[in-house]
Parts: C-alpha cells; structure tokens; sequence
C-alpha cells in the first residue's frame, strides 16, 4: 500500500517536473525566435539635423502667431509648412463633440424604452426626433469620411 502511494507520488512529480521544463524550453525557443527575428522593426525616422535661420523680428511674430492656431511646436509647425503637409489638426473636434451628442441621444433614447418612463404621453414623438437627429448626424459624418477617401 505504501509502496504503491510512494510510486504513484514519484510518477506525479516527474511528470510536473517534465511539464515545467518543457514549458521553459518552449519560452527559450519562442525567446530566441524574437532574438533571431519576427516582426521588423519600425525605422525611427531621428530629426538629427539641424538648421539655423535668421529672420526679423516681424517675420518670427507672424510666424508665431501664425503656429499659436495649431497645438504644435515651432519647428513641427514650419517643418509642415516647408514639405507643404496639411494641417488638419482642428478638423476633427467638430465630428467628436458630434459623436458625443449621438451617444448621449442614444443614452436617452434607451432611458425612454424604459418602463418607469411611460408617463410621458408624447414619448412616441421624443423617440422618433432623437431618432431622426441620431441619423442626421451618422449620415454627415459618414458622407464626410466618403469625400475625404
């Protein structure tokens, strides 16, 4: 009897034992692997050239005011002026608060499905307005992302 507990108990050990390095030899492998390759790296593109210019201070205030539009510093700002990229940083902060009105009209919406909300007699039209409104949004927004493609 005992020895068959003892036997059984070293069996299941030396299987554990055999479990864990097999799971250490699969986190080697899969180590190396990263080691060896897998995904390429990204290029990190260094802005490590520098240019110096001179202008007049005229010239650096509407410059200045200029780059006050955007949320950008000086140098990314004149640097997409250079390579003439498009500054379309303010465009989008109308289509978010746009999005936050059609969540919270569905918000409400769904407190009107409610029960508890069934003393409203017109609740019918409320539904059916902010419906219309819902889709008035989503439609501009996407007919939007349709002309920018």
């Amino acid at each position: 009897m005992e020895n068959d507990f003892l036997q059984e108990f070293i069996n299941q050990a030396t299987q554990e034992n055999e479990a864990k390095i097999a799971q250490e030899k699969r986190k080697k492998h899969f180590r190396e692997l990263g080691r060896k390759g897998g995904l390429k790296t990204k290029e990190n593109k260094k802005l490590d050239k520098v240019i110096s210019i001179r202008m007049t201070h005229s010239e650096y205030e509407t410059l200045i005011q200029k780059q006050e539009k955007y949320p950008l510093k000086l140098s990314t700002y004149i640097r997409n002026i250079l390579f003439e990229k498009e500054l379309k940083i303010n465009e989008f902060q109308t289509d978010e608060i746009l999005l936050q009105f059609g969540n919270n009209f569905k918000k409400i919406t769904n407190l009107l499905r409610n029960r508890e909300w069934n003393v409203f007699e017109n609740k019918k039209e409320i539904l059916a307005k902010i419906e219309t409104t819902v889709d008035l949004i989503h439609h501009y927004l996407y007919s939007k992302i349709q002309k920018n493609e």
